[in-house]
């Protein structure tokens, strides 16, 4: 068995001084890491409204299609706007 200590456990036990730069360099990974991981979840979440939220928006479209154009007057809307205010456009 050898006494010698591998360059591996001497920077184990003797670990260099961090520089400023360094803890900037780690801390704007850690910020973008989290900023992606961030649109990641937003973005799953717009996707799972509009799947779960289709059946919703297709009942008022169609209640709202069924409409007369004065009740649709009552309500502020036109046939032609019918789509978006479905959406959230509007």
């Amino acid at each position: 068995m050898s006494a010698r200590i591998t360059k591996a456990e001497v920077a184990f036990l003797f670990p260099f001084p961090r520089s400023d730069a360094a803890d900037r360099n780690e801390a704007l990974h850690l910020a973008v890491a989290r900023a992606h991981q961030a649109a990641v979840v937003a973005t799953f979440h717009r996707l799972a409204e509009r799947v779960l939220g289709w059946p919703a928006r297709a009942r008022a479209r169609a209640e709202l299609t069924e409409m007369g154009s004065r009740e649709l007057a009552d309500l502020g809307l036109t046939r032609a706007e019918i789509d978006a205010a479905v959406e959230g456009h509007r």
